[in-house]
């Protein structure tokens, strides 16, 4: 009696999921294009804490000439950044000597760590910049030089 049981029971579930009706994609209606803006690659790990809280997301381009930077700063959240092309320095406390990043490659910046990007190079540098910072607090902070001295 009990394997009769089981039986029916395999039966009728795979009776139920042969006739479940598939889910199909839906294509884009009318005129529709998407443009990656930047598209990089990274090792760092990544991690967004927002406590639960609301917060805003903002996408910037940056553009440094030859010999430019950000000065020392921080962000009041994430930044993921993604070089376009040309090139920049990231400098941090802990990386004085600072570390290059390329056309193609990110570069994620944790909250509250201060860091200077600079182009040291002959050519202009474009970047598209990504914060994910608490809603209605400046997105940038100066900060000393911590690599003066």
């Amino acid at each position: 009696m009990t394997k009769l049981r089981v039986g029916n029971a395999v039966a009728a579930l795979g009776l139920a999921v042969l006739s479940a009706p598939v889910a199909a994609a839906t294509p884009a209606e009318g005129d529709v294009t998407r443009t990656d803006l930047a598209r990089g690659d990274t090792t760092a790990p990544v991690e967004i804490v927002t406590g639960g809280a609301p917060s805003t997301l903002i996408v910037q381009g940056l553009k440094l000439a030859p010999d430019a930077s950000s000065g020392w700063h921080t962000h009041p959240g994430t930044e993921y950044s993604v070089i376009n092309t040309g090139g920049v320095m990231l400098q941090t406390a802990d990386n004085c000597a600072g570390t290059e990043f390329s056309s193609g490659q990110a570069v994620f910046i944790p909250a509250g760590v201060p860091h200077r990007v600079a182009n040291e190079n002959t050519g202009a540098a474009d970047v598209v910049v990504t914060y994910t910072v608490p809603v209605d607090v400046p997105l940038r902070v100066d900060a000393p030089d911590a690599c003066a001295g």
